[in-house]
């Protein structure tokens, strides 16, 4: 099994520098150990792996997706040796932390004083954007991805999905019976009010699923907010219903000044990660961070 772990991580290896070579100077490691290791997870799985020509080396289908365990295996080791290294410093410095507009105002930010008052030496810059940045080329320390992964060579902490929900206010739903087929939503029925995130096409397309089909309802409406707090005003308003994240409407779901529609139809719940960038020691303030925002949002 050592070996076998071994052979896992030099693999990996392969992969993220593109190379042999590369790899091989990585891991301080001759280029025939490097080809040895390959040879005999290939043999092993009885697949092969990788594609090398003279000039290019890319894995096949079976490669690809055994690259992602592989780096599993790899990121995991790592992070136990970082979390005991951590434990002996004390967390301090500044750490820049990124998060999408919406969910950071209304689960990031709460938190600061919390995680301020536990480590009184650590400095965070909280930045709300919904760009996708560039964690290496923008130096942050720690982002939160809502939806799946699209970059491998970040690392990763899997916090709670996100639930999305059908909402509307109790004043909206005596004016209008709640609909019961994502059907009754759309432009052409005329039946209800939606407020959208802005006036775009793709905004106004809201995702059902039926017995585990894709529903895509266009939906309208005259009223349209790219930001969740002032979306909760227009809903109290009675304005229309929204399709939205669950965070938002929690407490306003449990007073009953909202209330949930068409929950059978609603679809999987976003995946959440805290994404990092790869490297050999994660400092301990970064660390205590991410044990922090694990704790209280996995």
């Amino acid at each position: 099994m050592l070996n076998r772990m071994a052979d896992m991580a030099i693999f990996a290896a392969i992969i993220e520098q593109g190379s042999f070579t590369r790899a091989a100077a990585r891991l301080e490691l001759s280029k025939s150990a490097v080809s040895k290791a390959i040879s005999r997870l290939e043999e092993e799985l009885q697949t092969k792996l990788l594609n090398r020509t003279t000039r290019k080396l890319s894995p096949t289908v079976a490669g690809q997706n055994f690259y992602r365990h592989c780096r599993e295996v790899v990121q995991e080791a790592e992070l136990a040796f970082e979390h005991i290294s951590a434990m002996n410093a004390r967390p301090s410095g500044p750490v820049m932390l990124s998060a999408p507009v919406n969910f950071g105002a209304t689960e990031i930010a709460p938190l600061m004083p919390e995680l301020l008052a536990r480590y009184p030496d650590i400095e965070v810059d909280l930045q709300l954007s919904n760009r996708l940045v560039d964690l290496v080329d923008e130096k942050v320390d720690i982002a939160i991805r809502c939806g799946a992964l699209r970059d491998s060579s970040l690392y990763f902490r899997k916090l709670a999905p996100l639930s999305i929900v059908l909402v509307g206010s109790k004043g909206y739903f005596t004016k209008y019976p709640k609909p019961q087929h994502p059907n009754e939503l759309s432009y052409k029925e005329g039946q209800h009010q939606c407020i959208t995130d802005s006036a775009r096409l793709s905004d106004k397309q809201w995702r059902f699923f039926e017995d585990g089909k894709l529903l895509q309802v266009t939906v309208s409406g005259r009223f349209a907010v790219s930001d969740n707090r002032a979306m909760r005003t227009a809903l109290l308003a009675d304005l229309g219903l929204a399709y939205m994240p669950g965070y938002s409407m929690e407490e306003l779901i449990e007073n009953g000044e909202i209330e949930t529609a068409l929950e059978d139809f609603m679809p999987q719940p976003v995946p959440v990660h805290l994404v990092y960038p790869e490297r050999k020691y994660t400092s301990a303030a970064v660390s205590a961070i991410l044990d922090f925002l694990q704790e209280k949002l996995g």
